[in-house]
């Protein structure tokens, strides 16, 4: 096995440590903490080099907070400089070890992730017959439960280098888990502590690291082809199904007796290949693909609880779309046609109900006050409105709320004139940053509509 020694002053030094702080930053710079890490740049990465060269570097304390998803998990952020350390440790130790990794593990590996890891499952199942066998494993809180003394040593086999085991031991050992009873205690790493944090970069690595042990048992010691893991959850794939039983027992006695984790029983999945094998949020089949139905109904529950949000003007518009066009594009490696038609109802109505906003109040409007849709047309006729304008008047929405109307909008306005416009008609052709004046129709200079030579035809103009 190849080992690397004396790279310790690259990892630390101020090039490395400048890449490093450009990747801590990323969606963080709004943050306070980085903030005033940047105001002083320079200074600050050269008072982190010098900590790190005369060994003097001590990690802060970590901000713990608890993410509720369908189960609960301990996050542990670490500061903003600690991310910055690791960041630069992990610039090294990302291409040192990625070498090793087999092919079909997919967590947190470039050019990986669910998408890819699903994909080469989908064709382990289309070379398989339907009569094969998979098992699906789980292993028992994973992250908490990795022995802090093995994974050293697994590391140890291939970095020889005294400052970076002492900084990675750092990482390391900054967290331990309080000793629970899905834990495995060897005879000899008696006193070893267990668990490294979620919210850790360099923790994604050190459980590839550890499980990269289990990989080459499954691929080499039993032989096995179709194999695939991401993070801790695997799956195999064997023809007969007299194997399992032998092969599943072998593998919970590699991962006691080498690594001290186990799998969770109750989640042992074995059944034939026809029936759908459920990884990484979708059910493959043969010759069509399903989505969770679990985590569609988590996804229907968050969205509409978001819908709420934004028409209490909590949450911005443009989250609401986010959420939406990446669940879609979740979708869209599924055959769940009726699932995408659904999601797209529920945010065509949402952006329907928001778009019914309340209109404009400026010297009230021909109902005195009441809700006007997105325009108001006649706005002279109620004694109660000032307003000398002839024509409608634009809602106070957010300008993001007309996004959907303008991506799919073509308006023909040879018969928008004054005396045929009434409120549900303005209403029904969506957000129009024009106003009809005297039967002619003028749009302002920093509109995003452009008026046809025949003025008939109101185009978009980015040409959507």
């Amino acid at each position: 096995m190849k080992t690397y020694n004396n790279f310790y002053l690259d990892v630390i030094s101020l090039p490395n440590l400048y890449r490093a702080y450009e990747k801590a930053k990323k969606g963080k710079a709004e943050k306070k903490e980085v903030i005033e890490f940047s105001k002083n740049l320079h200074e600050n990465l050269l008072k982190l080099h010098l900590e790190l060269l005369n060994r003097t570097y001590l990690m802060g304390d970590y901000k713990m907070f608890f993410v509720n998803d369908y189960k609960t998990r301990k996050i542990m952020a670490p500061r903003f400089k600690d991310m910055i350390v690791q960041h630069a440790l992990f610039n090294f130790l990302e291409q040192i070890y990625e070498k090793s990794f087999i092919f079909d593990s997919y967590a947190c590996r470039k050019n990986k992730g669910t998408h890819k890891a699903f994909k080469r499952l989908k064709s382990f199942i289309n070379k398989s017959s339907y009569d094969d066998y998979f098992v699906k494993c789980d292993i028992t809180k994973y992250f908490y439960s990795i022995d802090h003394q093995r994974l050293k040593q697994i590391i140890r086999r291939k970095i020889i280098d005294k400052d970076i085991l002492q900084l990675i031991d750092k990482f390391i050992d900054s967290h331990k888990e309080e000793i629970q009873e899905y834990h495995i205690i060897s005879k000899d790493l008696k006193n070893s502590r267990k668990g490294i944090p979620i919210g850790n970069l360099l923790s994604q690595l050190f459980a590839n690291i550890y499980l990269n042990e289990l990989d080459y048992f499954v691929k080499q010691g039993l032989k096995i082809k179709f194999y695939v893991r991401y993070v801790d959850d695997f799956v195999f794939i064997v023809k007969e199904k007299k194997e399992i039983s032998n092969l599943i027992i072998k593998i919970q006695e590699f991962l006691k007796n080498e690594l001290f984790l186990k799998i969770e029983d109750r989640k042992i999945n074995i059944n034939k290949i026809s029936f759908g094998i459920d990884f990484v949020g979708y059910v493959g089949f043969k010759k069509y693909t399903k989505v969770r139905t679990r985590n569609y109904k988590r996804f229907v529950k968050s969205f509409k609880n978001k819908i709420i949000l934004v028409e209490k003007s909590k949450l911005d518009f443009n989250n609401l779309e986010l959420s939406f066009t990446s669940y879609l594009g979740h979708l869209s490696h599924t055959n769940s046609n009726f699932l995408k038609k659904k999601i797209f109802g529920i945010y065509l109505k949402a952006v329907t109900n928001l778009n019914t906003g309340k209109a404009v109040k400026r010297g009230g409007n021909w109902n005195n006050g009441a809700d006007a849709g997105l325009f108001s047309a006649y706005l002279n006729n109620a004694p109660s409105n000032s307003n000398t304008n002839i024509g409608f008047r634009c809602c106070s929405v957010p300008q993001t709320d007309a996004v959907f109307s303008r991506k799919h909008s073509q308006f023909e306005v040879q018969n928008l004139l004054l005396s045929s416009l009434d409120e549900n008609k303005s209403r029904d052709y969506g957000f129009l940053p024009f106003f009809c004046n005297e039967n002619k129709l003028n749009l302002n200079t920093n509109d995003n509509f452009m008026l046809s030579n025949d003025n008939k035809t109101l185009t978009y103009k980015n040409g959507y």
